[in-house]
């Protein structure tokens, strides 16, 4: 009968737990599907913030549906933090599924008995469920709340839950979040906050409304003070921080949303939409200094009608962008404060010659001591002028760059190539001048293009770097991932170690005409290498250095392209370039840039900076790179056969068997030679060839300079506008032969400038051939196209 009885209620007990078993599966599942069918969504819209390198926010906005709700990350919620919302809100957080039965069952027996709410239920998870998903308080809707917190549970981490409790939760008027609430309340980051701090704002989203802070500051210590009490009771935090806690006042009230670097902030967001904490790279002390000394400079610049300026400075360690100022004054909406100078295309003026000096460096056409014509120049009508408006003869490739002439730049960007310098330029980033590379000429090494502030300052950065370029870098790895680096580990070679070096010899040089004027700048000018640059018309004004640790690049005119008389780049930059680095790098020392191991020393003629030949007895030191730098010998002089009264020269062909004497005499060319003639500097000319000399000389024809090859001339009066003729010849040459259309003109000097009217002559084809022929023989030829209006 026994044994009859137990098994009856074992079959119980297995209908029973099959039963329960049954219920539980089909509840999971019933679960599970409703899970996928209604799924949780967590996607709160967030507000921007882009921080300084350290963590100091910058620049804030709000979310999307205006809420100022910033997201803390994990590592923002300090220990004390986490503990003192756990204890107040959910002590058993971490040990129950999102619902706690014993304080539910609580909470319904207080209401069922005493008629009223006297206790709550709500886990912070299901604190989360109701703030994702507003509803009103209702039996029903507490019962989706719990659904809601079982699905959050089964997704997410207890941490994570615990995040997006602290970033959603309320703290008054449009103040979501912790993070949100401290840096508008307290203006500090959530992991910077004390106890007391933390604990007056966990009391606020209970009473978000009545509870405010700079309003009812002295209420929220009474409650501040009541829950730190029941810490203390509790042992929640030590007794001696709880009682330092106790005597800290409350001086908190409503702060503006950070608004600091706003053209940088404003780009980063664009330039990143959806990320939400962005670290930048801004060194804040830096970027304070840099702000404080721009503004008091544009201040005193805007008696003189300048108004605006743009300031960049890079790590050149790094590649990091420290300081970004796009405007002196962003609020000046009279001067166009908005504007991002940092990113405006402005015409760059002469800034961009030590590229290009570098890159002839390392194709082996100059050395720092190479002789350049600094004389005028026509180039198919172009004809470029320095700055002065003045010509210096022949001068050394150090001095053409430490001076800024415009000449040999361009003689130099024309035996370059301008295909050559433009790819350059687009591997370093010059990103404007690529897509209008087609209308690119001569002009550019002298401003004729639009160039950015930041691509400058890159570049610049290269030549402290050994001459590698590497994109700069406004985010830090942390925001953009380690692995999403724009910036090439190895970064790309512009110019050689060897050509850096030479460039910041000459950059560095004090004995330039751009030092600026004044005693203030003499006393404590740092230890740099700079180049100015100022454009056509005066309205941009230039000024870029660097040293071994700094790039600082800046920018000064009027963002409305107005010229200014007084802004140039030597006397308008410079002296904030100076100030700058003063006090950004004030210990700076001696440190300077190492000599290449492949760049070597060697004398060279002092009149040609070649190689020396036996007649060269003024001889300088000079670098160049072996195996790269021409090793071709010095020319300046030429040894020639002379009559005895030395009034013709002979050649080959006409050498007497005697009664003739050897001479070394100068080798000028052609147009050096034609400089000296106009300006009436007096030099040594080679006596005329033999006359009674029949041979035909074929090379340095002379070259017709007055008019261009191919270019179309209007001639408004057929009777009386006429077309010049002029030639550069070589130096042996005094007469000259001028040809229109194969019929002769007239003779001339070497020198001698004449006039035609083509209408006169019958010259009425389209087209006219020119000839001019020397009196060795020598013939030159163009065609141009005249039209008669």
């Amino acid at each position: 009968m026994s044994d009859m009885n137990g098994g009856i209620k074992g079959n119980k007990i297995k209908k029973v737990l099959r039963k329960t078993l049954i219920v539980f599966f089909a509840s999971l599942l019933s679960f599970l599907l409703l899970d996928l069918l209604f799924p949780v969504h967590t996607n709160v819209p967030y507000a921007t913030l882009v921080v300084a390198a350290d963590g100091t926010p910058l620049h804030a906005w709000l979310a999307r549906d205006e809420q100022w709700r910033i997201k803390a990350g994990l590592e923002e919620i300090s220990p004390e933090l986490r503990r003192a919302i756990i204890y107040k809100e959910d002590k058993h957080f971490y040990h129950h599924f999102g619902v706690d039965p014993i304080a539910v069952g609580r909470a319904l027996i207080n209401n069922i008995f005493r008629q009223k709410r006297t206790s709550g239920a709500s886990t912070i998870t299901m604190q989360v469920a109701r703030m994702l998903e507003y509803r009103p308080r209702t039996y029903l809707n507490k019962f989706v709340e719990m659904f809601r917190a079982l699905q959050l549970e089964l997704h997410y981490s207890k941490d994570e839950i615990l995040q997006l409790y602290l970033n959603i939760v309320p703290y008054g008027s449009n103040i979501q979040g912790v993070k949100a609430a401290a840096l508008l309340y307290f203006n500090k980051m959530p992991n910077h906050l004390s106890l007391a701090e933390i604990t007056a704002l966990s009391i606020i989203p209970n009473r978000p409304n009545s509870l405010v802070m700079g309003r009812d500051n002295a209420l929220i210590i009474q409650q501040r003070n009541k829950w730190l009490l029941r810490f203390q009771n509790e042992k929640v935090f030590p007794r001696s921080v709880i009682a330092d806690a106790l005597q800290e006042p409350l001086t908190a009230y409503r702060h503006g949303a950070p608004c600091d670097v706003p053209q940088f902030a404003w780009r980063m967001k664009r330039a990143h939409p959806g990320m939400m904490n962005i670290h930048s790279t801004i060194k804040l002390s830096i970027q304070r200094k840099a702000e404080q000394l721009v503004t008091n400079y544009v201040n005193e610049l805007k008696l003189h009608n300048i108004n605006n300026a743009a300031v960049l400075v890079v790590n050149n360690t790094s590649h990091e962008v420290v300081a970004y100022i796009g405007s002196s004054e962003f609020k000046d909406r009279f001067n166009f404060g908005q504007v991002d100078g940092v990113r405006a295309l402005r015409s760059p003026g002469s800034t961009l010659k030590p590229l290009l000096y570098g890159l002839c460096f390392d194709n082996g056409l100059i050395t720092p001591k190479t002789m350049i014509a600094d004389i005028p120049l026509n180039i198919q009508g172009y004809m470029p002028e320095n700055y002065d408006q003045t010509f210096r003869g022949n001068v050394t490739v150090d001095y053409a760059l430490s001076h800024s002439l415009n000449i040999p730049a361009v003689r130099l960007l024309e035996k370059l190539g301008i295909g050559s310098f433009l790819g350059k330029l687009s591997t370093t980033g010059f990103e404007s001048v690529w897509r209008t590379r087609k209308n690119m000429g001569l002009s550019i090494i002298l401003g004729g293009c639009g160039l950015r502030l930041e691509e400058l300052t890159a570049l610049y950065s290269s030549f402290a770097s050994d001459g590698r370029y590497y994109p700069l870098q406004y985010i830090s790895d942390s925001t953009q991932g380690k692995n999403h680096s724009t910036a090439p580990k190895k970064g790309i070679q512009v110019i050689s170690p060897s050509s850096c070096y030479m460039l910041t010899r000459v950059l560095s040089d004090l004995r330039r005409p751009d030092l600026p004027n004044g005693y203030d700048q003499a006393r404590s000018l740092p230890r740099i290498a700079w180049k100015t640059g100022t454009s056509y018309g005066r309205k941009d004004a230039w000024s870029i250095g660097y040293n071994k640790r700094y790039t600082i690049g800046i920018w000064i005119g009027n963002f409305s392209g107005a010229g200014v008389p007084d802004l140039s780049g030597a006397t308008t930059a410079t002296p904030l370039l100076f100030q700058l680095f003063n006090s950004i790098d004030y210990d700076a020392g001696n440190e300077w840039l190492d000599v290449p191991k492949e760049l070597a020393f060697r004398l060279v003629c002092s009149e040609t900076g070649k190689v020396p030949n036996e007649f060269c007895h003024n001889q300088v030191m000079d670098y160049y790179i072996p195996g790269v730098s021409s090793n071709e010998q010095c020319d300046h002089l030429k040894e020639m056969w002379l009559s005895a009264d030395e009034q013709f020269s002979y050649c080959t062909s006409c050498l007497p068997p005697s009664g003739y004497k050897t001479k070394l005499l100068p080798n000028i060319s052609s147009d050096l030679a034609a400089y000296y003639d106009a300006s009436r500097i007096p030099y040594i000319k080679l006596p005329k060839h033999n006359p009674a000399c029949t041979r035909t000389f074929h090379d340095q024809p002379p070259v017709i300079t007055s008019l261009t090859n191919g270019k179309t001339y209007i001639v408004m009066e057929k009777e009386q506008q006429k077309l010049q003729l002029a030639c550069t010849a070589a130096n042996d040459v005094h007469k000259v032969y001028w040809y229109v259309n194969d019929h002769f003109y007239s003779a001339s000097d070497a020198n001698q400038k004449l006039f035609f009217s083509p209408a006169s002559l019958g010259a009425t084809a389209p087209i006219l051939k020119i000839s001019c022929t020397d009196d060795k023989g020598r013939n030159s030829n163009i065609e141009i196209k005249v039209r008669f209006i």
